[in-house]
């Protein structure tokens, strides 16, 4: 079998997310020649059995046009590349510009006669939910197949998009690895604030209304001041303008309980304050797979989380942490109880079987094994009816 997957975001955490999968493939014997289309700010080690084409350089440009240009450029490359050495499946991760995507793909089954997979991390692009997306909808119904991390997701795009439930295979987001890489610039501050107080509570990643950083803000200044609360609270990473004076403002009046820390950080920053606090805290109000999630999962660090499909999937497997349901008062109501009984965040963390679960259920082998399946189905049956 050949295999081109396809990547125009393949740097920082999404590359992480590719080389494992694509070393997956590898661990699990997949018997065929890959090629993997990337970014030219690939920052991972790709396996020597795989070839890299560094494809996509829109990220290098300034200005909309010049990244527009750049990536039709990149994907007419793609098809020099698709007619030239073809490939039997075209796995396709993001598409960046739906309409132009949309023609690519089209060549791509109807010319090349290629198969063509799409991964939808998201049902839509995020702080996209009330758009159209019409030409997304297109792109759904016009792939041979569609990976979705859970059912809900599936769900979702077929009932928004009128895709046939036939099109989809649900196969588990793998755990991502968070390593001490990089300058530790805050060290001694995390330090300081995790090691005063018994519970220490943290959020990482981009501070934004959709993953409810604003819930959290509100919600900290009556949690510290409850009366058994023992807590501190670390938020790091750039936070988005529209919070930003939410954050200072709050940061200020819960001085000495909270460390505010608004910038882009090293992954070793990230990786020192997950070995420093207790409980990760995602309190999105929309997600369909959080990579911060399967990060802090994979070092075996509880979490609360809000109730969405995408954050409680680990559940099913083992009782990993805390759920809400995502208003401010129950998170107020769940922080403050885990202030006050820090035994009860020590008997999840120290339950190796459970966290022994989840790392067979989020393995990169088995999961690559699982598509490398649906890939030869599709090369080898006739593809189901277009929706």
């Amino acid at each position: 079998m050949r295999l081109i997957y396809i990547d125009p975001q393949s740097y920082h955490g999404l590359a992480k997310y590719d080389v494992a999968y694509l070393r997956g493939l590898i661990d699990a014997a997949f018997d065929g020649d890959i090629r993997f289309c990337c970014s030219d700010l690939l920052d991972q080690p790709v396996p020597n059995e795989i070839e890299a084409i560094p494809l996509f350089h829109y990220n290098r440009k300034s200005t909309a046009a010049g990244k527009f240009f750049s990536y039709a450029l990149s994907m007419l490359r793609l098809l020099v590349v698709a007619f030239s050495r073809p490939a039997d499946v075209y796995h396709f991760q993001w598409f960046k510009f739906p309409p132009l995507d949309l023609l690519f793909v089209f060549a791509l089954r109807r010319v090349a006669r290629a198969k063509v997979v799409y991964t939808a991390h998201n049902v839509v692009p995020h702080g996209a939910e009330q758009r159209r997306q019409r030409f997304l909808g297109r792109l759904y119904r016009e792939v041979d197949h569609i990976v979705v991390h859970n059912a809900d997701t599936a769900e979702d795009i077929a009932q928004r998009f009128s895709v046939t439930r036939e099109k989809f295979t649900v196969v588990a987001h793998g755990a991502i690895s968070l390593e001490a890489k990089g300058t530790l610039e805050h060290k001694t501050r995390v330090q300081d604030i995790a090691s005063g107080r018994a519970t220490c509570f943290l959020f990482f990643g981009r501070g934004s209304r959709y993953k409810g950083l604003d819930i959290l803000l509100e919600a900290w200044p009556k949690v510290a001041a409850a009366g058994n609360a023992n807590a501190s609270l670390i938020v790091m990473g750039r936070v988005d303008d529209d919070l930003k004076v939410l954050a200072q403002r709050t940061a200020s009046a819960a001085e000495g309980s909270l460390l505010l820390v608004d910038d882009f950080v090293s992954e070793a920053d990230l990786f020192n304050a997950v070995q420093h606090c207790d409980v990760v805290v995602l309190p999105h109000r929309t997600i369909s797979q959080s990579g911060v999630l399967l990060s802090v999962l994979g070092l075996g660090v509880p979490v609360l989380v809000s109730a969405l499909p995408g954050l409680l999937e680990p559940f099913a497997i083992a009782p990993v942490g805390w759920q809400f349901d995502g208003s401010e008062e129950a998170l107020v109501k769940q922080m403050t109880h885990l202030a006050g009984h820090a035994e009860a965040i020590s008997a999840v963390r120290d339950d190796r079987e459970n966290w022994d679960a989840i790392r067979r259920a989020y393995d990169w082998t088995a999961i690559a094994r699982r598509t490398a399946i649906l890939y030869q189905d599709l090369i080898t049956t006739p593809a189901p009816g277009r929706a």
